[in-house]
């Protein structure tokens, strides 16, 4: 146990901060044992601008939710909608369109990707363009993606999970689908596979395998199912979080 103490950090709800703020160190220094590095106090789930309660019948049954949507699509909406330490106004409504815009957007590009290397019979893994020899388009994207990279490591530090999954959100609706996809299609469609070709699918496939680790600690089920369509490994969780590359 002492191993793993001082937690790194400590999770805990703003109504019992008081009992954490007096009595738990006076419990813990009179034990001999040091504080945890960081506590981090997050706030309630609300509907209709009041704390959910069984007293006051304003719950939402998790169950359904995750039946109809998804558990990853609750989890992502959870810290989509607001910071963990304040109130989440939790709404079905966006959580609706958070299922609808990211998710699909995310699959729909994966789906489009799979099913062109198929017909063409390409494995992206089998060769590589240089990056300075791919597209202006593919050095676009692969750009974006590495400044979404860098600022996924310095907020995930600081816990400002809520700017992270927005930041992704932006990049897999904007950035991959409604822009790199849509305005390279005829690459996918080409029937010679030249370099021009082959660099449209190393980049994508670049992309869709590192969006897949960087939200694996949000939607662990979407992330393990799209790593294992792309590279055939056990899990993308014993896997490594990519590193923001400078250079690109």
């Amino acid at each position: 146990w002492r191993d793993f103490w001082p937690a790194d950090v400590q999770v805990v709800g703003k109504d019992i901060l008081r009992f954490h703020a007096i009595i738990w160190p006076a419990m813990l220094l009179a034990l001999g044992l040091p504080l945890p590095k960081k506590l981090l106090v997050h706030g309630h789930i609300a509907a209709d601008g009041k704390k959910m309660s069984k007293s006051r019948g304003n719950t939402i049954d998790p169950i359904e939710l995750f039946d109809k949507y998804g558990a990853d699509a609750v989890r992502f909406y959870s810290l989509y909608v607001s910071p963990p330490w304040v109130p989440t106004r939790f709404d079905v409504e966006g959580l609706r369109e958070i299922e609808s815009k990211f998710f699909r957007s995310f699959k729909n590009t994966y789906n489009f990707f799979q099913l062109y290397s198929g017909t063409d019979d390409i494995d992206p893994r089998e060769f590589f363009v240089d990056y300075d020899k791919r597209p202006e388009i593919d050095r676009w994207i692969l750009s974006r993606f590495n400044n979404l990279l860098k600022m996924y490591s310095e907020n995930m530090d600081k816990f400002e999970v809520t700017k992270v999954v927005r930041a992704i959100s932006d990049f897999v609706i904007e950035d991959l689908s409604n822009w790199y996809i849509r305005r390279n299609r005829r690459r996918f469609w080409n029937t010679e596979v030249d370099d021009d070709k082959k660099a449209v699918y190393n980049t994508t496939y670049e992309i869709l395998l590192g969006i897949s680790k960087i939200i694996a600690p949000i939607t662990p089920f979407v992330a393990e199912e799209m790593y294992r369509n792309l590279t055939d490994k056990k899990s993308v969780h014993l896997d490594f979080i990519p590193e923001c590359n400078t250079s690109l």
